[in-house]
């Protein structure tokens, strides 16, 4: 409840002045090299060295440690078997280049400077001229110094997948985004057949069934049915004090949030119900934010004589903000006054950089002993650790037992007295009260000044702007306080694997925030995470977790490939918008607020000549032999097709995924969503054709996808905006 005095403001406020240094793993000793991942996919590194986390080498098979003796360098501490490096490769070789070009940047190892260096040194260097083979024939020719013998330098050649490289606009119009999403999918959707789950821990469990309906596979639609049953009969108690249940707050609305709003899904109501109830009882009232355990279970355990436990942390409060969010975009209830709370909190605590602390910033607060212990205000009828009913307007004789003058942390206490009617007031059992002084802020009026500078843990702030984005319905002022921390997110990219406790959590939620940010900016954090991209790649599935700067992240212990696996998919799938935490156009908000704009239709001979320019683009692509043979649904198939050819009189070829079934279409017999899909195509295989990306805008327009059709007019450049206004007159 109440937390120790932090004592180390004025020197955290000169390191935000400190260079800009590149520090990454923070080493101490052998630590964390000889931690041991205990994921089923690398336990062979623990049976064969007995422990070992080290760095993972991209798609090649190798882990290796960054050492003080040769930080440019990248000494390699274990070989897969059946790998591409296999028999070529061996323990304590030092890879000084690749592809006749050397490692010359060293690492710098600690946590000085975080969020602001980098991984500059031989894990992105080497990320580079591995993409360099992967572009071309998956020829890696790696220089090794055998043993870590100079002398004996030589060269070995290792074929990995020669996938192609990221485009430059990548996850968007980009081929290798495009099957690395499905690959990752496809693996986690492996992994729960053959073990029944994802993993027991949360975070992993929601982000995997996150990443398989982001993908908008029909392939995983039976599995992801499968899991959500379970999901409507969850229950949720604010007494519950086992394990750490509030992270499933968060975790689980997002979930069922999501999928609610793409199926409307009514065999989850009852949870949802149950959900919003504990996220208004299991709120910690100073602060706003979540502990472990309910709020009440955490007052109930103290009243009972045992230990006070954990604080409230700022994490779990965005998760269950942006679930509550989520709930609130579909019209359901958002436990409305934990969700009023969570936003001052954020309002009060967001620093110029966006960036938010481990903990929200409490408001006032103070200890009262009631003189009767039966006076008013009564113990709440829920029990210890719920709000009081009558509040403090009609209570007797009290005493302030905390804060004492000599407690440090001492602030005055006349508000308790002063301010009755608005103080809120919680059973802290027998004659002890907990109260809690009504401190609301100002609502920003105008856009925030991002002061240029990364978020710490930025994974905070990245819930947060998701949270104010989705179902906020146009209020400007939740529009400012989000665009603030996703800008924060964006210039956060090179400080990606610092997050406490659970890095990825981090690593996923700082991306997906990012993403609302500035297109410039966010295109500049994905820059700074494209190595993660290639290195945490493993050669025999998935994703894997390596070390960073952290000193207390547990993610080496859960979770070890389906959680980096999931947070890359869910990353990559940023590019479908099939998710609201995915950038899906947002549908609903409060009465009264700012509605979404409403799309425009085009006249039927304008969409007579954008129906002619759209098979006139396709024919181009099939006679040149650029028409990819891309899976997509049409409104008139029940299975994924490919487009396979343009004939006679503008007749479209396609073929089924799945049994190789074939029908030719005009595109009239088509409906204004397939018509969007194709134009979307054309732009997706002419990138640089911004003819083609204006014309997918006005098809999207038109079926009414005004948000993505935004996307892509952005695309088509401002020299286009002027026709584009006159198609629609």
């Amino acid at each position: 409840m109440i937390r120790p005095f932090r004592a180390f403001s004025f020197v955290l406020g000169l390191l935000a002045f400190a260079p800009a240094l590149s520090v990454a793993v923070n080493e101490k000793g052998d630590w964390p090299w000889n931690l041991k991942l205990h994921g089923w996919h690398d336990r062979a590194i623990a049976e064969d060295l007995g422990t070992g986390w080290f760095m993972n080498v991209g798609p090649t098979g190798l882990r290796a440690r960054i050492t003080h003796e040769h930080p440019e360098f990248l000494t390699i501490k274990y070989v897969f078997k059946k790998s591409p490096a296999a028999g070529l490769v061996n323990i304590d070789d030092i890879v000084v280049g690749a592809n006749g070009k050397r490692l010359t940047v060293a690492h710098t190892f600690g946590r000085g400077s975080r969020g602001r260096g980098g991984w500059e040194g031989p894990m992105l260097d080497l990320s580079k001229l591995i993409e360099d083979s992967q572009g071309k024939d998956g020829k890696l020719e790696l220089i090794i110094w055998p043993g870590g013998n100079k002398a004996g330098e030589k060269t070995v050649t290792l074929q990995i997948p020669a996938i192609g490289r990221f485009s430059p606009t990548w996850p968007f119009d980009c081929p290798r985004s495009d099957k690395l999403m499905i690959g990752l999918c496809d693996f986690l959707a492996d992994e729960y057949k053959r073990a029944g789950k994802f993993e027991s821990q949360v975070h992993t469990h929601s982000s995997a069934v996150l990443a398989l309906m982001a993908s908008g596979e029909d392939k995983y639609k039976p599995l992801i049915r499968q899991v959500m049953a379970d999901y409507g009969k969850k229950r949720y108690s604010s007494n519950d004090g086992n394990g750490f249940p509030a992270w499933s707050y968060g975790h689980d609305g997002i979930v069922m949030g999501e999928y609610y709003l793409l199926t409307k899904d009514k065999s989850l109501l009852s949870a949802i119900e149950s959900l919003n109830e504990c996220l208004v009882a299991g709120q910690e009232p100073e602060s706003g934010g979540y502990s472990h355990k309910p709020f009440p279970s955490i007052q109930q355990r103290i009243a009972a004589g045992g230990p006070k436990g954990y604080g409230a942390m700022a994490m779990p409060g965005g998760l269950a903000m942006v679930a509550m969010s989520l709930f609130r975009e579909a019209g359901l209830d958002h436990a409305a006054p934990a969700y009023k709370r969570l936003h001052e909190a954020y309002l009060t605590s967001v620093t110029p950089s966006g960036a938010i602390d481990y903990g929200f910033k409490d408001w006032d607060h103070a200890v009262i002993v009631l003189a009767d212990p039966k006076g008013s205000p009564k113990n709440a009828k829920e029990g210890v650790g719920y709000l009081c009913a009558e509040g403090l307007a009609g209570s007797g004789d009290y005493k302030i037992e905390w804060p004492t003058k000599a407690d440090p942390r001492f602030r005055p206490t006349e508000w308790v007295g002063k301010e009755k009617a608005t103080n809120h007031v919680y059973d802290m059992g027998g004659a002890k009260r907990l109260v809690v002084r009504n401190m609301p802020p100002d609502e920003p009026k105008k856009a925030y000044q991002q002061n240029d500078q990364p978020c710490d843990h930025f994974g905070r702030s990245g819930a947060g702007a998701l949270a104010h984005s989705i179902g906020n319905g146009g209020n400007e002022s939740w529009n400012h306080l989000s665009d603030l921390m996703a800008a924060g997110c964006a210039k956060s990219g090179k400080g990606l694997l610092d997050g406490h406790a659970s890095t990825h959590i981090h690593v996923l939620w700082g991306s997906l925030g990012a993403a609302l940010a500035d297109e410039k900016d966010f295109r500049a954090y994905l820059e700074d995470i494209r190595w993660w991209m290639i290195m945490a790649q493993t050669h025999d599935g998935g994703f894997v977790i390596m070390p960073g700067r952290d000193y207390a992240s547990t993610d080496h212990v859960y979770g070890t490939r389906n959680y980096p696996t999931a947070c890359a998919a869910l990353i990559l799938s940023l590019k479908e918008k099939r998710l609201q935490i995915t950038g899906a156009p947002r549908r609903n908000g409060d009465p009264g607020e700012a509605a979404a704009p409403k799309p425009r239709r085009l006249s039927p001979g304008n969409l007579t000549l954008l129906h002619e320019s759209l098979i006139t683009a396709l024919a181009e692509l099939s006679h040149s032999g650029q028409l990819k043979p891309l899976p997509m649904t049409l409104s008139k198939s029940a299975s994924k097709v490919r487009l396979t050819g343009v004939g006679s009189a503008g007749k479209l070829a396609f073929v089924a995924v799945e049994g190789g079934m074939q029908e030719s279409f005009v595109l009239a017999d088509l409906g204004e969503s397939d018509h969007a899909l194709l134009a979307r195509l054309v732009a997706r295989l002419r990138p640089a054709d911004q003819e083609a990306h204006a014309r997918a805008g006005l098809y999207l327009e038109h079926s009414g996808e005004t948000a993505l059709a935004k996307e892509y007019y952005r695309r088509a450049g401002p020299e286009f905006s002027a026709k584009l206004e006159r198609l629609f007159e």
